[in-house]
């Protein structure tokens, strides 16, 4: 697992078992809460962690997280 830390929101990255590809997810560490995960909220995942932190550090970016 890679995670980055923008704001008070973190996202982080791991690894699926199957498929066996990356997903991001944006996390409220304060409230210990999942905000948007890339799988369950986009049915998007990827083939490399970076690639997939990238994509969610975008989407944190969108959220004015970062």
């Amino acid at each position: 697992m890679q995670s980055e830390a923008g704001g008070s929101l973190t996202v982080a990255v791991h690894l699926m078992s199957e498929p066996c590809l990356w997903r991001w997810e944006i996390r409220d560490p304060t409230r210990d809460e999942v905000l948007l995960n890339s799988w369950t909220h986009e049915w998007m995942a990827y083939e490399s962690s970076d690639d997939a932190l990238r994509a969610g550090q975008v989407h944190l970016s969108a959220l004015g997280g970062s």
